[in-house]
Parts: C-alpha cells; sequence; structure tokens
C-alpha cells in the first residue's frame, strides 16, 4: 500500500531539464518584459507605411536585365505581366522604361538576316511590338510626354479597334488633327455605335478649330463659350457631338449601380452644354450639311480646306461624317449588330 502521508520527493535536477527540454519559463517578470517589448516593437512597426511584399519582390520584380530575360524560356511572359502591373500601379516611368527596352530588343534583333543568329540572339523569335508600343505609348501620354507616345502609335501596325481608338487619341493630344479623325473614322467603321467615339471626333475638331485660330485650348468649354464662329471646323464638331448625344439616349445605360447612372447624368450634362454653346455661338450645321452634293469638284474641296484650316484633311473623311450622321440610330444599331455577327 502506498503512504498517502509521505511526500513523493522529486530529483530538483530532473525537474530543471524537463523545463529546459520543454522550454518552459515560470519567471513571470520575465513574460511580462517580454510582452512590453512586444507591444514597443508593434507600435513603433505601425508609424512605418505598409508596404506589400508583391510591391516590391516576386514576380513582377526582377534585376534581371531585360535582354537576358527575354532570352528565357518564361522571361517574355514575366515581362509582359511585370510592365502591366507596373501600369496599373501608377508607376508610369518604370511601365516605360521596360516597354521601350522590349521594344528596342525586338527591333534589334529581328534585323538579322542570319538565321543562326536570329535564334542565337532571339530564342523566343518574338516579333510583335504591338501590345508594348501601345503601353509605352499610354504610359507616355501619362507622363505628359506626347511627341514620345506619337512616335510609339506611328509604330503601330495593327486593326484591333482598341489600336485605333489609341492612336485617334494619341493624335488629337499631339495636334494631328487629320491623323486623329482619320482613326477615330476607322474605329467607328468597325463599332459605329460607339458615341464616345463620335464625342471626341467632336472635341477633335473644336482643338483644331482653336488651333487654327490661335485661342486659348487649355479650357475648352471657356474659349467656345467666349468666341465661336461659324465654320466648317465647328459645324463638323457640333454634327458629332449632336451624334453623340443621340447615340447615347439610345444606349442601354438603365442599372442600379449609383455610380454608373451618376457617370452618365454628368456625360449627357457635359454634351448638352458643349451643344448649347456652339449654338448659341451661331453654329449652323444645316450650312454642312449642303456639302454633300458639292464635294466632287476639286476646286471646292481646295477652298474649303483652306478657308477652314483644315490642312492635312481629306474630304472624304468629311463626306462620311456627314452621310453617318444623317443616318438613323437604329439603323445604325441594326448595321453594328450585323458587323458583330460577321466577325463571330
Amino acid at each position: 500500500m502506498v503512504d498517502s502521508n509521505h511526500e513523493i520527493q522529486s530529483d530538483p535536477v530532473n525537474d530543471e531539464l524537463f523545463l529546459d527540454f520543454f522550454n518552459f519559463d515560470f519567471n513571470f517578470e520575465d513574460q511580462d518584459k517580454k510582452k512590453r517589448k512586444k507591444i514597443i516593437n508593434e507600435t513603433s512597426q505601425n508609424n512605418f507605411e505598409y508596404i506589400p511584399k508583391h510591391d516590391y519582390d516576386g514576380w513582377f520584380h526582377t534585376f534581371i536585365p531585360v535582354p537576358t530575360l527575354l532570352r528565357s524560356k518564361e522571361g517574355p511572359s514575366q515581362l509582359k505581366q511585370s510592365i502591366e502591373h507596373l501600369y496599373f500601379h501608377r508607376k508610369f516611368e518604370e511601365s516605360l522604361r521596360l516597354s521601350l527596352e522590349f521594344i528596342e530588343f525586338i527591333e534589334k534583333y529581328n534585323g538579322h538576316s542570319n538565321e543562326k543568329e536570329f535564334e542565337l540572339h532571339n530564342p523566343n523569335k518574338l516579333n510583335n511590338t504591338r501590345e508594348m508600343l501601345e503601353i509605352a505609348s499610354r504610359s507616355a501620354l501619362q507622363l505628359g510626354d506626347v511627341k514620345l507616345a506619337v512616335n510609339c502609335v506611328n509604330k503601330l501596325i495593327s486593326n484591333e479597334p482598341g489600336h485605333m481608338q489609341l492612336r485617334g487619341i494619341v493624335y488629337a493630344k499631339g495636334g494631328h488633327y487629320a491623323d486623329s479623325i482619320y482613326w477615330y473614322i476607322k474605329y467607328l467603321q468597325v463599332r459605329n455605335n460607339d458615341y464616345k467615339i463620335w464625342k471626341e471626333m467632336g472635341h477633335t475638331f473644336l482643338y483644331c478649330y482653336c488651333h487654327s485660330a490661335q485661342l486659348d485650348t487649355a479650357n475648352i468649354m471657356k474659349t467656345i463659350q467666349e468666341i465661336s464662329h461659324n465654320t466648317l471646323t465647328m459645324q463638323l464638331a457640333l454634327i458629332c457631338i449632336n451624334h453623340a448625344y443621340r447615340l447615347m439616349l439610345k444606349t442601354s445605360w438603365a442599372t442600379s449601380i449609383s455610380y454608373i447612372n451618376s457617370r452618365f447624368v454628368r456625360e449627357k450634362q457635359e454634351i448638352e452644354d458643349l451643344s448649347s454653346y456652339l449654338e448659341k455661338g451661331g453654329v449652323n450645321v444645316e450650312e454642312t450639311m449642303s456639302l454633300l452634293d458639292n464635294l466632287k469638284e476639286n476646286r471646292t474641296k481646295e477652298n474649303i480646306i483652306a478657308e477652314n484650316g483644315l490642312e492635312g484633311f481629306d474630304l472624304e473623311m468629311i463626306r462620311w461624317i456627314l452621310v453617318e450622321s444623317k443616318i438613323s440610330v437604329y439603323e445604325m444599331y441594326l448595321v453594328d449588330q450585323e458587323r458583330l455577327a460577321k466577325d463571330l
């Protein structure tokens, strides 16, 4: 029998070994010190701005030189995704630098006539610069380098509607108004129901007028309010804006999402205000519509271009705008549906 009154004697040495082995610490004073230290460390860390690791490390960030990266198996995909990541995180300087290096690599090594040399320097056989030219031009625009953006889209060989739209935007920003209208029309020949592009064409004609008349373009709405003349350029601007308005009202905007509705109301008000300013300034679109029958005579064409500061414009573009703007919105919708069906 075991004597219940008998105290079991523990070996103090074994107790210490047991505690050490399992890392037990019964010194409560030390525990409090550790807790206080941890709180202080956490507080000091909170005073610094938190930067997610993926913003400076990992797949989207590498110090490998671009040529070396583009020769590796996964390098081109990694670099493309890195450039897109940088652009969408508004790091435009980096996205521009890397996209230009990507373009330079392709242009440099695609010049090799020797097949072995080509495979040696460009083992992935990269030859398409469209994506990089697009993101380079967009990055340049964001940084205010319009000249570089124009140089990029000049090299952009593509029939994709998005690239046509981009060229229209960039050329308008760079003051190449005829080129801008040309590419907007190319876009609209594929997607004629896009009211935004009709609106952009209207703005492009306004900028063209202000530029030829040496008027301030910093605040186009204010300039139009103060000075407005019934020229062909202004008439074309009003025709495009009015057509954009008709298309906009036919667009299915009904939604429960408040910010989309507010955007619709804001854009609609902007178009209404601009149209009102032009009409109050005496701009008469009926005069322009009467030109349709007179655009066949070469002399008439030359006079129209000279008198309205439309140097560089092809009057076939103007004819297209006049004809398309006379077509009803419903007819245009049917045409667009037919085009989409053919594309599918």
